[in-house]
């Protein structure tokens, strides 16, 4: 090709060998901190903001619902994810408990309902163990049935990520199925968005009491040390 020949995407700006990607830049407001120090919280807010930005987008300019929903529930369903893993590990420490081979595996994974099943018979001891009533029976329906309604639409994390998902074992190589149900047809961004709100709050509220419960336990083990 001659230099002055144009590309096949026209006057388009390519991109170049010297561009620098992951680096600061002169807008130091735009220069992104990537956490050390506790990145496990990052990313699960970061996820977690991205999906409400993209939803209040939506709502306020009416226009790109139909592109923009995969990745809002990709978003919101990893953040609840995340948390899901981190009140998992934090319940074992409170209770003196060692994470399981199964646990692992699970933890290791993106089933949202195994997760949930390993997470929810840890929450009441925890709250016996701290000396406070348990989670209110209607709360924990009412996270159960958000979190078996994401199961439903997206058992394993992938079903927002790709249009398509392997087929079942035995089939030929190359095929592949939708990875959404043909009955999932609609889905209001506003009520999604404010739904996985109300979710992604109250797992947070658990998250950050029992890390409070954590830093309580750590600095009484302190001051007992002999």
């Amino acid at each position: 090709m001659i230099e002055d020949e144009e590309s096949v995407v026209g006057s388009l700006p390519a991109p170049l060998k010297g561009d620098i990607l992951f680096g600061p830049g002169a807008e130091s407001q735009t220069n992104a901190c990537i956490a050390q120090w506790d990145a496990d919280w990052a990313y699960s807010v970061g996820f977690r903001r991205a999906a409400l930005y993209l939803a209040e987008k939506v709502c306020e300019c009416g226009s790109d619902q139909d592109n923009l929903i995969y990745p809002i529930v990709y978003l919101y369903r990893h953040n609840t994810e995340l948390v899901l893993k981190a009140i998992m590990k934090s319940a074992s420490r409170l209770l003196d408990r060692t994470i399981s081979k199964p646990e692992s595996k699970t933890l290791g994974r993106h089933d949202l309902w195994e997760l949930w099943q390993m997470v929810r018979p840890l929450l009441d001891p925890v709250c016996e163990r701290a000396g406070d009533p348990p989670f209110p029976a209607a709360d924990m329906e009412g996270v159960e049935s958000y979190i078996k309604q994401i199961h439903e639409h997206d058992p394993d994390g992938q079903r927002f990520r790709y249009a398509t998902t392997a087929a079942s074992k035995g089939a030929r190589p190359a095929a592949s199925k939708p990875s959404l149900s043909p009955d999932l047809r609609l889905v209001n961004v506003r009520i999604l968005a404010v739904a996985m709100e109300k979710l992604a709050d109250y797992l947070d509220g658990i998250e950050s009491w029992f890390g409070d419960l954590e830093d309580a336990k750590r600095q009484w083990q302190h001051q007992h040390r002999d």
